[in-house]
Order: structure tokens, then sequence, then C-alpha cells
């Protein structure tokens, strides 16, 4: 599996591309909030999106989808239901934005389900904290964190639906893995899963229990 990011919209959300060497076909990972400027980039390397996974339902995770949409009608989504929103649009920031339903297409996906895109298998963790319908994606020696484990923090707690018991829960969770994955946060760098329970304060705090 290849695996290629970029950094989109004014917050900087990290973007993931994945696809098996010598497919056209790909799969994509928060289409953070410059879906024009995506499918682009998708179309010079010769690309088709099969379907776009949502770690969770915030607008900087999620805008882009219009601009994939527009090239690719029928481009599928996948979100956990906890993070559907209710109704056409919700408030963060004090600014309304789009909700993941208002979108359409939308298929659920939740804790065990496993969904193959581009020839890549994915399972789902369930890890609230963030929000509370926010997913990591398992693929092969991957972790998918969107805003739960970041390299060297954590994703917030402070926003409605926000838990930081859970995310506590979740952090522990992941730290209790076996064996060493990639870190791919949905913000800045990457990291693994060894550092981070060796170097990561609050991976180390939710190991304590």
């Amino acid at each position: 599996m290849e695996i290629n990011v970029l950094p989109l919209g004014q917050l900087g959300t990290n973007c993931y591309i994945f696809h098996q060497k010598g497919s056209s076909k790909c799969g994509i990972v928060d289409p953070g909030d410059q879906g024009e400027q995506l499918a682009q980039w998708l179309k010079n390397r010769g690309l088709e999106p099969e379907a776009i996974l949502l770690t969770h339902g915030h607008f900087d995770h999620i805008l882009g989808i219009p601009g994939l949409r527009t090239a690719w009608p029928d481009l599928p989504i996948y979100c956990h239901p906890a993070d559907f929103g209710a109704g056409e649009t919700t408030n963060l920031f004090g600014q309304r934005f789009p909700t993941v339903s208002s979108f359409g297409n939308v298929t659920p996906y939740r804790e065990g389900d496993r969904v193959t895109v581009a020839g890549v298998e994915l399972e789902v963790l369930e890890t609230p904290g963030h929000t509370p319908g926010s997913v990591t994606l398992r693929a092969g020696d991957a972790l998918f964190t969107g805003d739960t484990l970041f390299a060297g923090s954590m994703g917030r707690t402070d926003f409605e639906g926000g838990d930081e018991r859970a995310m506590m829960a979740s952090l522990r969770r992941l730290a209790e893995l076996e064996g060493n994955y990639q870190v791919l946060p949905g913000h800045e760098g990457q990291s693994t899963l060894e550092r981070e329970r060796n170097t990561n304060y609050c991976v180390r705090m939710a190991m304590r229990g």
C-alpha cells in the first residue's frame, strides 16, 4: 500500500490518499476542505477514488467532499453514525457548517467493521473522545488516527460532544494494540505507536489508567 498525505485547508488537515502500487484506484481518508484542489491532484496522477472514509465529522475534515463529488458524483462516504449530525448544518466556532448526513450517500461503519477500498482492507476501531463518533482506521501497519492521537499529544475534548474520559480510554486502547504501527494523525506530523507509548505524555497518562 502506498500512502500520500496532503495538508489541506486553513487548519492544515492531513488528507491521506492510499492505493495499491500500480493501481489507479484509491481511497481517501478525511478530504479536508479543498476538494477541487484534491480532485485536480488525483487527476494529475491518474488516480480515481473509490470512497471517502471519515475519522470524524468536524468541518475541517469533511468540507472537501463537495469538490470531490463535482468530479465523481457517486463517490460514497463512510462515517460512524454518531458523527452524521442532525439536520443540514451544525454550529462550531460560532459558525454554521454542513453535517456529514447533508452530503448524502453516507454508509455507517462501526466497531469491528471491515471495509475494502481500492484493494485495501481497513478495520474500524471506535475511539471516541474528540467526538462521539471518532474512529481510528487500521490498514496493514498503518493507523489513521484522525484527531484522537497526535504525535506527542491528543485531540481536544472541549468541543461539543468531546469527552476527556472517553479520550483516555481510546488512547489506552490504541496503546494496548500489539506491535508497532505508523501513526497517521489528522494534523501535523506522523509518528509510530511505539514512540507514542514511550514519549507521549497523554498516552502515558492513559496507560496508567
